[in-house]
């Protein structure tokens, strides 16, 4: 029955493509996409060796006890990613599958990347918003890190939002829906309006916790104020993924954090 009603949701434009192919072909694209994406981020490695490990204002300051941490969330993301867009795609109703011509494959992925495009602006503005009320009250230990966002070039960011697009949909939320998928077979009446509001509410949860605990370590900063604003901060910007996501396609989810991404790098760089 769930199976059922998840076939119902927004078939992303990538993933009704994806079921196009077998396993192998998945593979060799998954291949493709992950040789492209180590190329990127080898010929970017001085700049995001720098942004992790220099210390302000040219990176964060890691120190080599983070490595292990890094490698095994790059690792876990990878392999999320792999088992969920190769071997667990969702098959397509057969309403889905449906063949549409060029044009109009092209046409409903413009439409895709524009709403994307848009909810990222209005979250990127929101977002920068509710730092503007919230920087007098923010420690000032978080908030001399705004001096990073001189360093930052356009390849990095872009690599920041696909990476941590891709480690939010296959580390948290998809394994929580699949998850979830299973408990509510238990229900009379599972219904696909609940499992997707406990996946993207659940998950967003989780991911602002997450990243509460991850500023707080590396800042060194325990402040009450920090913690709710992080918190507030991600779980805007997760739900907006996962409803996009579930609601529009993968898509639009990776070009609205792109945006994202952009728009506060920029403001940062300009206003702090």
């Amino acid at each position: 029955m769930i199976e059922k009603q998840q076939s119902k949701r927004q078939i992303p434009l990538f993933e009704a493509v994806l079921n196009n192919y077998s396993i192998l072909q998945r593979c060799l694209m998954f291949t493709c996409a992950i040789l492209v994406v180590g190329t990127l981020a080898f010929a970017e490695q001085t700049n995001i060796t720098s942004f992790l490990f220099s210390n302000l204002p040219m990176g964060i300051g890691l120190t080599n006890n983070f490595i292990a941490p890094l490698v095994a969330i790059v690792l876990l993301a990878v392999s999320c990613t792999a088992y969920f867009g190769i071997v667990c795609t969702d098959k397509i109703s057969s309403s889905s599958q449906q063949t549409k011509n060029g044009s109009g494959f092209l046409s409903e992925l413009r439409i895709t990347l524009v709403f994307g495009a848009c909810f990222g602006l209005l979250t990127g503005i929101l977002c920068s918003l509710i730092f503007v009320i919230a920087e007098p009250h923010l420690p000032q230990a978080f908030l001399q890190y705004h001096q990073i966002f001189s360093s930052l070039d356009l390849i990095l960011i872009a690599l920041t939002a696909v990476l941590s697009s891709t480690l939010y949909l296959s580390v948290f939320m998809l394994p929580l829906s699949s998850l979830l998928s299973k408990l509510m077979l238990f229900e009379n009446k599972p219904s696909q309006f609940k499992l997707t509001t406990n996946t993207i509410v659940i998950s967003s949860i989780i991911l602002s916790l997450f990243m509460a605990l991850s500023v707080a370590l590396v800042t060194s900063t325990f402040s009450i104020n920090l913690i709710i604003f992080i918190v507030i901060i991600s779980a805007i910007t997760a739900s907006t993924l996962g409803l996009l996501y579930w609601f529009v396609g993968l898509e639009a989810s990776l070009i609205a954090n792109l945006v994202y991404c952009l728009l506060v790098s920029y403001l940062a760089h300009i206003f702090l």
